[in-house]
Order: structure tokens, then C-alpha cells, then sequence
């Protein structure tokens, strides 16, 4: 008792107050209803002590009393009158009996009634606290992930914005959405995009998706993306249902990735032309042997008796073809070395990986590794960056040659270009190492894993990123006769292809 609060200490005193009124109005009605020389219905008033009972609440004291108010009108008829009973008697207490019995049962009827209420009003409150907790769970959620939500009707354009969708416009409360409140806000390069978004909603289709940017009032930009997806049909419109994202600190990840990928590819090109400075130095110095060799002929042939000119000329055409070689070289090192963004241009295919090959050359004697190239015909046009287009050739052959370090027998690798479907082409590296094993294939191009002790990991992941990033696909398989397999499919320029 002492552990309840004040108010359920209040009611319970207040139904003990209750019953005792009831149970002292029993008592006085059962005693004047016993006393022989009245001749009144006093039985009657046992329905005011069923009353009071049921206005407890109670519904089996309610029952209980009514019972114990039959049994003490019968008794205090029974004490009233000797064994002859009158028939004004026996109707006084007929009615005194319909009386509780009547009270009673609508009593009863009552506390069902106010019981159901009480159940639906309990369930409304239920339900209207889960409402505002899922409202204020939505707001959070949108809140948190910046999220709003959009409905709108067309073609009135009549507009509802959630407060996430205010925030992400920069707008009150007190301004009213509307296609024209979002142009307001939209970037004057995007505004051609909105536009055909709401064009596309006037048309019914089913589904909107846009992604633009918005020019705030202080001169800041926020990338949006937003989606809306056709509700059932209204009469007489259509009605949209959206959601509007701020992906603005999404889009400066994707560029801060992107361009940590792209001084990492560059760290890796110079690391990787270190590695390779012997046989970069090989392919220089082949032409510039050549060319002094044809200029000591071309004297020869000038300071004979009769100068032969003819040889001359051929010696000196030699000489210029050389140096232009010897030129390629060079720039194709300084293009790689060069710190600079991606400059996509349309490339044969397989002039690509001759030249690729021919960059590695002294490493792929060095190893004394056997290669065997089959270039289809005709050579696959491919719109990629060169620079980086040689930088996936030459660390997947390279990869390959890492992997026969330790094999005993013929080291061969196998570099081939095919059509891969009609909108693709295909290259395949394939060398006689050990394979790959399963645990390793799925991981392959993540960054940082490797299988060699002094390997970084880096490789194959910037080869995955440079292939991506071109519209295309790279994976690795083991094959039956032994070795891997590195491919990739980049899209092909139609109508462009070269005979060779």
C-alpha cells in the first residue's frame, strides 16, 4: 500500500468508501424489508447498492452482489410474512427481484461497454505512439543518412516535402514546394536535367531517377540524386512517391579516390620502369647502335672514288628510321613517367601489346621465359588511355613472370587478343606457373593482397581500377593444363578496326 502512488491510493480508497456505503444500505434495506407491518417494495433499493457496486468497475463484486441481493430479498420476504403469502406480497417481491435483475444485467452490459472503450482508446494511444515513434525514427533515419522524401501529384504539381527535404533545398518552412522552388535551387549547367526529369514524371513513367547538382544561396553546390517511383493511379492524375539524397560527401570520396588511385598508378609506373631500366635501356640502345652503324656506312660509301649515293641514301634513310625509333622509346618512357590525367584516344589493340612486349623484352630473356603472341585480325580499336593501357599489359605479363620464378621446366607466356562479343574485346595473359588457387581467386585484385614475401599488392588492383575505369572487366582463372590465365574485355570502337 504504502508503495503506490497517490492517485492509485486515492481510487482504492475511494471503491473501499464505495463498498461500504453499499454493504450499509444492504443492511438497512434487509432490515426494513424483514420488519412484518410493511407492505412497500422496499427490496427495491437493493439496485442502488448494485449501483455502487458496479460503479467500482468490478465486474464479478457487480455479480456477486447482485446475487447476495436476490437471496436477502427472498429472506427478508420470507421473515416478513407467515407461510400465507398475498399476491400483492408475491408481486411486490417479483418486482424487487426484476429490479436487481434488471440493474444488473444492464450494469454488467455497461462495464462491457466501458471496458471495450477503454480497449480501443488503449489501442489508439498504442497506435499513435507508434506513429510518433516511427515518425521520429524516419526523421532520424532521414536525418542521418540524409535522406528526404518527396510526394507529388500531377499534374497539379501539388508538392510534399519532409523536413530532411527542406534541409537538403535550404528552404523554410513557409516556402511551399514546387517544381519551381526546386529549379530555383538547381545548378544553371543541371537545369536542362530537372527538367527532363519532371517531363518524364508528366509523362507517367514509371520510374524517375536524376542526378544533378544544386546551387545554394551562399554560392555552395550539393550533389542530389534522386529517385521517384510511380504510385497507384489517382483519379484524374498521377502521384509520385521519391526520395531525395545528398550525395554530396559520396561524390568528394568517389574524387579523393580517385585521384589517390591515380598517384598511386603513378608511383607504381615509376617504381615499375625502375624495375624494368635494363631492358628499357636495351630497347634504346639498339636503334642508336643502328644508327651509328648505318652513318659509318654512309661515310663509306660517300668517300669511295665514286661516291655511291644510292647506298648513301639508304644508309641515311636507316639512320632516320632508327632515330624515330629511338625517339618512340623515349616518349613512351616519359609518357609513363609523366604525372598526368588519363587522355582516352582511340588505340589499335594490338599495336598496344607489341608494344607492351617489346618494353619488357629484356626482362621476359632475363627470365628466359618463351613468349608466343596471337593477335587477331582484324587488330580490335579500343578508346582507352595509352600510358595506361601499357600499364595493365605490362603488369599482368610481368605478374606472370614473377609466378614462373621457381618453375623448372619451359617458362611460357602466352599473350592473345580476340573478340570477346560484339561490343567487346578480349586480351589473355596466360603463363605455365602454378596457378591460382581457389581460396586466392576471389581475392586476386583486391588491394594489398599478395602471394609474394616481398610483393606489395598493389598490381592487379590498379589493374582493376585502370580496366574498370575504362567500361571494362578483368578476372583470372586457373586452367585444366596447368598455370593462369589474367584476361580483361575493354569496349571496342565499331568500324574502326585495323588490318594487320
Amino acid at each position: 500500500m504504502k508503495d503506490r502512488p497517490p492517485a492509485a491510493r486515492a481510487v482504492h480508497r475511494d471503491v473501499r468508501v464505495l463498498f461500504g456505503l453499499a454493504a450499509v444500505i444492504a443492511l438497512v434495506v434487509f432490515v426494513i424489508d424483514s420488519l412484518p407491518t410493511l407492505d412497500i417494495a422496499i427490496a427495491v433499493f437493493y439496485v442502488v447498492v448494485v449501483l455502487l457496486v458496479a460503479s467500482t468497475g468490478s465486474r464479478r463484486a457487480t455479480i456477486a452482489v447482485a446475487w447476495g441481493c436476490i437471496a436477502l430479498t427472498l429472506i427478508g420476504f420470507v421473515l416478513s410474512h407467515d407461510v400465507h403469502y398475498t399476491n400483492g406480497a408475491l408481486a411486490r417481491c417479483g418486482v424487487s427481484l426484476l429490479a436487481i435483475v434488471t440493474t444488473a444485467i444492464l450494469s454488467l452490459r455497461n462495464l462491457a461497454a466501458t471496458a471495450t472503450l477503454h480497449e480501443q482508446v488503449e489501442e489508439r494511444k498504442q497506435a499513435e505512439y507508434a506513429l510518433e515513434r516511427s515518425e521520429a525514427f524516419l526523421l532520424d533515419a532521414q536525418r542521418l543518412s540524409r535522406t528526404g522524401s518527396i510526394a507529388t501529384s500531377l499534374p497539379s504539381g501539388v508538392m510534399w516535402w519532409s523536413d530532411e527535404a527542406y534541409r537538403i533545398f535550404d528552404y523554410g518552412r513557409d516556402v511551399v514546394p514546387s517544381i519551381e522552388a526546386i529549379l530555383a535551387r538547381a545548378h544553371p549547367d543541371d537545369m536542362a536535367l530537372v527538367r527532363g526529369a519532371h517531363e518524364q514524371a508528366l509523362a507517367g513513367a514509371p520510374l524517375v531517377e536524376v542526378e544533378h547538382r544544386l546551387l545554394m544561396a551562399d554560392g555552395s553546390v550539393k550533389n542530389v540524386h534522386y529517385v521517384a517511383h510511380l504510385a497507384s493511379p489517382q483519379a484524374g492524375g498521377l502521384e509520385y512517391v521519391g526520395a531525395l539524397m545528398d550525395v554530396t560527401e559520396t561524390k568528394c570520396a568517389q574524387e579523393a579516390l580517385a585521384r589517390s588511385t591515380a598517384e598511386l598508378a603513378h608511383v607504381t609506373r615509376i617504381t615499375m620502369l625502375g624495375e624494368l631500366a635494363a631492358s628499357i635501356a636495351h630497347e634504346v640502345t639498339q636503334p642508336i647502335a643502328a644508327i651509328v652503324t648505318c652513318g659509318d656506312a654512309s661515310l663509306r660509301w660517300l668517300n669511295r672514288p665514286t661516291p655511291d649515293l644510292v647506298e648513301a641514301k639508304q644508309s641515311i634513310a636507316q639512320m632516320i628510321r632508327d632515330a624515330k625509333r629511338a625517339s618512340d622509346v623515349i616518349k613512351q618512357i616519359r609518357s609513363m613517367a609523366k604525372k598526368r590525367d588519363p587522355l582516352p584516344a582511340k588505340l589499335d589493340l594490338n599495336e598496344i601489346v607489341v608494344e607492351s612486349i617489346e618494353l619488357v623484352r629484356r626482362e621476359l630473356e632475363r627470365h628466359r621465359v618463351e613468349v608466343r603472341i596471337e593477335l587477331t585480325s582484324p587488330s580490335p580499336t579500343v578508346s582507352c588511355d595509352r600510358v595506361q593501357l601499357q600499364q595493365v599489359l605490362i603488369n599482368l605479363v610481368m605478374n606472370g613472370v614473377q609466378a614462373m620464378a621457381d618453375v623448372a621446366g619451359p617458362r611460357r607466356v602466352r599473350i592473345v587478343t580476340r573478340r570477346f562479343d560484339a561490343g567487346n574485346a578480349q586480351v589473355m595473359v596466360q603463363d605455365s606457373g602454378a596457378g591460382i588457387s581457389q581460396d586466392n581467386v576471389s581475392r586476386l585484385f583486391n588491394a594489398f593482397f599478395t602471394t609474394k614475401a616481398e610483393g606489395m599488392g598493389m598490381g592487379l588492383s590498379i589493374c582493376r581500377s585502370i580496366v574498370e575505369a575504362h567500361g571494362g572487366r578483368i578476372w583470372a582463372e586457373s586452367p585444366e593444363e596447368g598455370g593462369a590465365v589474367l584476361q580483361f574485355i575493354l569496349p571496342v570502337e565499331e568500324g574502326e578496326s585495323h588490318e594487320h
